[in-house]
């Protein structure tokens, strides 16, 4: 079983592709999330993986919070044991820092499962407060490669390889002991719509943790719990959601996965 987390669909298109080299299910961490599901039932000795992006060198707090909460056990009640975990990490950048160690401390303090491999798949950056997400040729670039990585991550994982081969530098590191904190707050003061908003509500649908309610027919986001995968900003389908001023010139970004991918 894969759990993945995707606000704009880098890492649903890696956990597809390692889903279909590894004949695993996949199971949507920001649904769960939204719905409160956190029970799951497998398999004893069952492969076990996760695939997430990297937030600030580190894990996304709704990873984190998910770790916390879920249940796994086996059909018998019994504590599950996986025989191989895995994590794959997505970034926007060249390198993960720490991110896939962060993980597998949370994950073996919270459920007492090792992890036995990790991979990082370098595509498109979404941080568009930050930086205008890659457009035209190099956007292509950028998603052939993740294609590529993750079909290479696939095989490794097939062949249940135990090795912890994300790309790290010393810059992540130093990042990733920065960032990772218990507690990671998201802010959701620099939210906004623009006049074209047609209030349809597909941002509050696509909220992971309902951060965002309409009210008379306009999103308002709450002070606490967002994760920051700007699943609303990039999805909106008249790019009326803003984080900061800055965004209202940069361009948006979807993985083309989520055009065919159905329940997305």
């Amino acid at each position: 079983m894969i759990f993945y987390f995707s606000g704009t669909g880098n890492s649903l298109a890696a956990a597809m592709a390692i889903a279909k080299a590894t004949d695993d299910m996949l199971v949507d961490i920001g649904a769960s999330y939204k719905y409160k599901d956190f029970d799951f039932t497998l398999e004893q000795g069952e492969q076990l993986g996760f695939v997430f992006p990297t937030y600030n060198w580190t894990t996304p707090p709704i990873v984190d919070a998910f770790i916390e909460r879920a249940q796994f056990r086996t059909g018998n009640k019994e504590t599950f044991a996986p025989g191989y975990c895995f994590a794959v990490v997505t970034c926007g950048g060249g390198f993960i820092g720490n991110t896939a160690r962060i993980f597998g401390k949370r994950l073996l303090a919270a459920q007492g499962i090792n992890l036995d491999a990790s991979f990082s798949i370098r595509s498109v950056g979404n941080c568009t407060f930050l930086y205008a997400p890659a457009e035209g040729k190099r956007r292509e670039q950028l998603l052939a490669h993740a294609e590529l990585e993750a079909r290479k991550a696939s095989e490794r994982i097939a062949a249940r390889e135990r090795v912890h081969a994300e790309r790290r530098n010393p810059f992540g590191v130093l990042m990733s002991a920065f960032n990772e904190k218990d507690e990671k707050p998201r802010s959701t003061s620099e939210f906004y719509t623009l006049p074209t908003c047609i209030h349809c509500g597909r941002c509050a649908e696509l909220c992971p943790t309902n951060t965002i309610t309409m009210i008379e027919g306009a999103p308002r986001w709450t002070e606490l719990g967002c994760t920051q995968c700007l699943a609303c900003l990039h999805r909106c389908p008249t790019n009326s959601i803003q984080y900061g001023k800055a965004t209202e010139t940069r361009g948006r970004y979807v993985n083309p996965v989520l055009a065919t991918a159905k329940g997305v």
